[in-house]
């Protein structure tokens, strides 16, 4: 029988308890008080676990980025074919601008902290790099098989990518209504997506070609 963690539980229960506040009352008007009230615990016990409100922060947006990551890979198990996982990936992640816009709120202040906070900094230097990495990753599977043009390079194609996406998810959450949300989600992925299937698709681009060759191995067979 595994042993129950209780440090971990009540760790959980504080991050939950600071998220749903934010979630009401913003980030600037969310106290410790607040938050101890939501959680149903002492104030000595949030500073027990959470030295002050930069480290909770810090905790609330990776347990928001891993919830957001779960809904992600749940939508994106419906199908194989790669342009619609991508496809799929821009939509989930967009609605949750306008479904659950504390995600964002969050990410949003954890990028205005990062410029002051060190710590900080290098978790959402470390988060971007995570986001980007697994969207090249996507894009080099999609050019080995054909799915998508190879005359582009995957990291900057990623970058553009997660700008985007970003650049739409901060609008509508600095100024929900602003514009028609539904058909700029749609012109985004269309956007994006027509970027990455349009132009050459049979001529295996070298960053491509190199990253299949294993160690050792000749790159091609030299002509007769």
């Amino acid at each position: 029988m595994s042993r129950i963690n209780i440090a971990e539980i009540r760790r959980r229960q504080i991050v939950e308890a600071a998220i749903r506040v934010m979630a009401q009352r913003g980030w600037n008007e969310t106290s410790i008080d607040e938050i101890t009230r939501e959680a149903g615990v002492s104030r000595g016990l949030v500073s027990y676990h959470f030295r002050d409100k930069q480290e909770l922060l810090s905790e609330m947006l990776h347990r928001c980025t891993e919830a957001s990551r779960d809904v992600t890979t749940e939508a994106i198990e419906a199908t194989d074919d790669p342009v619609e996982r991508m496809r799929v990936v821009i939509r989930v992640t967009l609605q949750l601008a306008k479904d659950d816009p504390t995600t964002y709120d969050i990410f949003l202040h954890f990028m205005a902290s990062g410029r002051a906070v060190p710590e900080l900094g290098e978790q959402i230097r470390n988060l971007y790099a995570g986001f980007r990495g697994g969207t090249a990753a996507a894009i080099r599977a999609g050019q080995r098989e054909g799915y998508f043009r190879n005359d582009i390079d995957a990291d900057a194609a990623a970058a553009r990518h997660i700008g985007v996406m970003t650049g739409v998810a901060l609008q509508w959450l600095l100024d929900p209504g602003a514009f028609p949300f539904d058909e700029t989600v749609k012109q985004a992925e269309d956007m994006l997506m027509d970027f990455l299937v349009g132009g050459p698709m049979s001529v295996v681009a070298p960053e491509i070609e190199a990253a299949t060759v294993t160690a050792g191995e000749p790159a091609a067979a030299e002509s007769a």
